[in-house]
């Protein structure tokens, strides 16, 4: 079962069934890593909201770093793990070449996937993705000609969709297969794998999903490639593949806790609570042993230096979460071989260090996304995301006047659309208007405002 999770196919290439993993100097998963680092999708990351404004005084994280982070948290996640799944004793007679994957690829398979986790998320964080959302469901005029599923994707705008649309459908001027990356990268990351109509059905329900209408087939191909476990057939809704517990744990991993840091280097959470949540969540991860080392090190840093003390203790608790994770991991590792593991790694860890984290989470969702900054954000997008797609969308399903053609003009070739069907029509101002940075759609609302 475990030599069968991975594969060095690229969407979109001819390769030999037996490819071996080694290409050049770089490992398949080596080159997908890269191809995503020096991608534009990624590199606008750096001017979009993770959750308090940008530019700032105060350097918080932005889409770009997080992502990064998310990378190096999942690359720490996937090498433990792979040298475990090599010692289980269900594997006493792995072949040669998975044993070599498993203890120095997946490793590089989960960074690459982890950089790849946000890289469809509109301008403005989650509430850019409301803000899509919302603009579709106010006008229903433009369901017109569209069928009740590709309506659905409008109405319930996804960035996790979107990422496997920048990732994989083929653009103009791309190559087949968008970035062609390999089969077991562009699976790790699709957390949620069904379409918009099955989210919140059946007993493994979503909240969300995972492609769109228009990237259905290429997540079939991947679903039939890695024999994931099917749940339903319409509106399609599968297992998901087991490497995606380990990029959404460390995707968990790093925005329950560095958000916490960046709110107190912004005065919104003061350094006792903070510093209290940290020090209570390790003694439930790790007892008083591993307390007494904590202050040991925290007393080598200057007492005046608070931040220097928060960012040592954080990069604490991120390893020890990277290690209930990985043990929570192996402990359900049969569920989720078989495509009904029901809940995340986090969820699963030690039940008094989960108390914690959801103390954590309460206090977030109090003190932290529901800060005037966050706030004054998601207005923005609202504003800001509905004033485009206002324009866009109807030049976009009709061209004909004068004005919707200089507004196409304005749409980068890549995303133009030459056939009649409505929902792809659509989906150019959509592609265009979430690929945004921040700044640029502030910008360009502001012109086509008039406002000066």
């Amino acid at each position: 079962m475990w030599q069968n999770l991975y594969s060095t196919h690229r969407l979109g290439a001819i390769v030999s069934p037996g490819q071996a993993v080694q290409t050049e100097s770089r490992t398949a998963f080596q080159r997908d890593y890269d191809r995503l680092i020096f991608s534009s999708p990624f590199r606008r990351l750096q001017n979009k909201t993770q959750v308090f404004p940008l530019p700032g005084s105060v350097f918080v994280h932005n889409r770009l770093t997080h992502s990064l982070e998310v990378a190096s948290v999942g690359r720490s996640l996937g090498n433990t793990i792979g040298n475990s799944i090599t010692l289980l004793p269900e594997n006493k007679l792995m072949d040669e070449r998975s044993i070599d994957f498993y203890n120095n690829q997946l490793g590089n398979v989960i960074a690459s996937a982890c950089l790849a986790h946000d890289i469809g998320n509109p301008p403005f964080g989650h509430a850019g993705e409301s803000a899509i959302s919302s603009f579709f469901k106010k006008h229903t005029e433009y369901s017109n000609g569209l069928s009740q599923a590709e309506w659905a994707d409008l109405t319930n705008f996804e960035g996790n969709a979107n990422a496997i649309r920048v990732m994989a459908h083929r653009f103009n001027g791309r190559r087949e297969g968008g970035f062609c990356l390999t089969y077991s990268t562009l699976v790790s990351f699709i957390k949620y794998p069904c379409a918009s109509l099955a989210m919140n059905k059946g007993k493994l329900s979503s909240k969300k999903y995972g492609f769109f209408q228009s990237e259905q087939e290429i997540f079939r191909v991947l679903a039939q490639h890695f024999n994931l476990k099917q749940h339903n057939d319409d509106p399609i809704a599968y297992g998901r593949h087991p490497f995606v517990y380990l990029v959404e744990a460390a995707d968990d991993i790093c925005y329950r806790i560095i958000d916490l840091e960046d709110a107190h280097r912004l005065g919104i959470v003061d350094y006792d609570t903070a510093i209290g949540i940290f020090l209570e969540l390790n003694m439930a991860l790790k007892g008083l042993k591993n307390m007494e080392r904590i202050h040991k090190g925290m007393a080598q840093v200057a007492e005046y230096d608070k931040n220097e003390k928060l960012a040592y203790l954080r990069s604490v608790t991120i390893n020890n979460l990277v290690a209930a994770s990985a043990e929570a991991f192996l402990s359900n590792r049969h569920s989720i071989l078989e495509g009904y593991h029901e809940t995340s790694l986090l969820d699963g860890i030690i039940s008094e260090a989960k108390n914690v984290l959801d103390k954590l989470e309460a206090l977030s969702i109090e003190k932290i996304y529901n800060h005037s900054s966050s706030v004054e954000v998601e207005i923005a997008g609202y504003k800001v995301l509905g004033g485009l797609l206002s324009e866009f969308v109807p030049a976009a399903l009709h061209p004909e006047n004068h004005y919707a053609q200089k507004l196409i003009t304005l749409i980068p070739q890549q995303y133009h659309y030459k056939g009649d069907n409505p929902y792809h029509r659509i989906q150019v101002a959509v592609d265009f208007v979430s690929g945004m940075t921040d700044l640029y759609a502030i910008e360009l609302y502001r012109k086509l405002m008039g406002v000066g």
